[in-house]
């Protein structure tokens, strides 16, 4: 996992090639108008999902993590907790939803928080349990965009 602010873009160029430009795309797309749902970039290899919700208490959540497609997370208005964790658990996981690429998790090994602000972005490799969406102080209605980004894409 690995984070940071579009606004920041000279930060970019240390970054894997496709996710260099997948955050390049959105530091120049205008995010508020962006509508709720999927938006294509390369069919099944790269695409965008637009949701709007209100956070919720971390305690009242389950982890997630995806075995073929890495998270982009781009948060665009309100204040959103993630929590994360570098290392893959390997008990308390449910059954593998290969459709929708997810595995969720009752409890993420070793966690820490980010605090996500409009303009930042969050990384999450397949393998790296995340919860997002988590209630933190001032959080309410979010609004964000994921990319997802096949993994055949990163080498």
């Amino acid at each position: 996992m690995f984070h940071g602010s579009l606004a920041q873009p000279l930060f970019f160029d240390g970054l894997p090639e496709r996710i260099r430009w997948v955050l390049d795309y959105l530091a120049k797309t205008s995010l508020q108008e962006l509508s709720c749902g999927r938006h294509d970039i390369d069919g099944d290899l790269m695409f965008m999902n637009v949701m709007e919700f209100d956070a919720q208490p971390a305690q009242n959540k389950k982890a997630e993590l995806h075995h073929v497609y890495a998270d982009i997370q781009v948060l665009i208005s309100g204040i959103e907790g993630i929590e994360y964790s570098p290392f893959t658990p390997e008990k308390n996981l449910g059954p593998y939803q290969a459709d929708d690429d997810y595995q969720l998790i009752s409890d993420i090994p070793h966690k820490s928080q980010l605090h996500m602000f409009p303009g930042m972005f969050a990384v999450f490799l397949p393998g790296e349990p995340h919860k997002p969406g988590c209630q933190i102080a001032g959080s309410d209605t979010i609004k964000k965009v994921v990319v997802k980004l096949h993994y055949t894409l990163l080498s």
